[in-house]
């Protein structure tokens, strides 16, 4: 195995200094926090570094900054976002049930965060932009592909569900609810007034989910550049480990690490807020079932947002937990190899760089440092969601 095959990507070289690395390909400068970085940066390059419909997401809803003429519907987000919440707290003063009080502040309470979560990205567009660009120096994985379709079916199923709940729905009463219970006679008003249902929907459960894609993708291109490092290294000889290969591996580790932190940095607030408003989505749609009897398009909309909301749970929390494991695996395969070639060879003028690894404290996502993203905090929701559902039985 050559020296070249160990670390070496085409698209770039590492240097000493990562904060002053340069990608071949694209000639960026890659300098957190550089205004000039983001005055040159054109839309084609920060496109490249993930897929096409995810980019034009982030784009349009002004999560980046990039130089270039596209559409941004920023403001038109934002608009919604706000819409929507001031919106239902007016829906449920006009139309107030105290028995059904609970589920609809909670509902108040998903779409608030939802609103949270997108100003709160909206503030860090220019790290993400330096994020994405600094993205382009890792090799995309195949899993990208997958989530690049789930951007687009997330985007349209509100507008399918939105159809076909106006369909099943008593229009008259359903209409009445949402124009602050005032009734109108006419057929195209009442279905104009249930259209603001998704509103409702693209505010929650869809804003949240987008971003949370967006997420994974990022969590997915670094756990993919881990997981091949770990393979080359575990494949190279033990003549070939020699030091100057052991410094390349740890040299890219660090680039990776890089990336890692500012992607923390960026989505550690976002990532708790719609990890917050995700169980309790899930908490509303088990009451919902237990404690009412809904109707068709209740049902149909209920199962939409509890299935949209436990997979997007979980979905973050699986990927963002697969770098811990991945993490844990190259430390382990990097320490065996050099202990390995240290007592089969006894280099004793070798740098030790097997104290460079171990010393290394554990790396895992978390949110807001209260919540870490690890496999096994699906299975504490998941135990708290079953707790939930028995205390519930009991009351019932």
């Amino acid at each position: 195995m050559s020296n070249k095959l160990l670390i070496r990507n085409e698209g770039f070289k590492i240097p000493p200094n990562i904060n002053r690395g340069i990608c071949r390909h694209n000639k960026t400068k890659l300098l957190p926090n550089s205004n000039c970085l983001l005055r040159k940066a054109k839309w084609n390059e920060m496109k490249s570094s993930i897929p096409n419909f995810i980019s034009t997401f982030v784009c349009c809803a002004g999560l980046v900054q990039a130089s270039g003429e596209r559409v941004k519907a920023w403001p038109i987000v934002n608009l919604v976002l706000l819409f929507s919440t001031v919106d239902f707290s007016v829906v449920i003063v006009t139309n107030f049930n105290i028995t059904r009080l609970k589920i609809s502040l909670s509902l108040l309470l998903t779409l608030t965060l939802s609103s949270v979560t997108y100003f709160l990205m909206h503030r860090t567009r220019k790290r993400l932009s330096i994020l994405l660009l600094k993205l382009q120096c890792l090799p995309p994985s195949a899993e990208e592909r997958a989530f690049n379709l789930l951007m687009l079916v997330i985007f349209l199923s509100p507008v399918a569900l939105t159809t076909t709940n106006t369909v099943l729905c008593d229009k008259k009463t359903l209409s009445a609810k949402y124009a602050y219970g005032k009734e109108s006679e006419s057929h195209w008003v009442q279905m104009l007034v249930i259209f603001k249902q998704f509103v409702y929907l693209f505010t929650y459960p869809t804003f949240p989910c987008l971003i949370a894609v967006l997420y994974c993708t990022i969590c997915v291109r670094c756990s993919n550049s881990i997981r091949n490092l770990t393979r080359k290294i575990s494949a190279c000889s033990l003549e070939q480990f020699a030091p100057s290969q052991q410094i390349r591996a740890l040299r890219y580790e660090a680039k990776i690490d890089e990336i890692l932190k500012l992607t923390q940095e960026i989505f550690s607030v976002p990532s708790f807020c719609w990890i917050v408003a995700n169980s309790i989505s899930c908490y509303i749609t088990l009451g919902k079932y237990l404690m009412y009897n809904l109707k068709a398009f209740q049902l149909i909309e209920t199962t939409y947002i509890g299935i949209g909301s436990f997979l997007c749970l979980t979905g973050t929390l699986w990927t963002a937990g697969t770098l811990h494991v991945e993490l844990n695996n190259l430390k382990d395969t990097f320490y065996g190899k050099a202990y390995l070639r240290w007592i089969s060879f006894r280099f004793h003028p070798e740098q030790n760089s097997r104290r460079e690894i171990l010393d290394k404290p554990d790396f895992a996502f978390t949110g807001c440092d209260i919540i870490s993203y690890k496999r096994s905090t699906i299975f504490a929701i998941m135990g708290t969601l079953i707790t939930y559902t028995a205390l519930i039985k009991n009351m019932s």
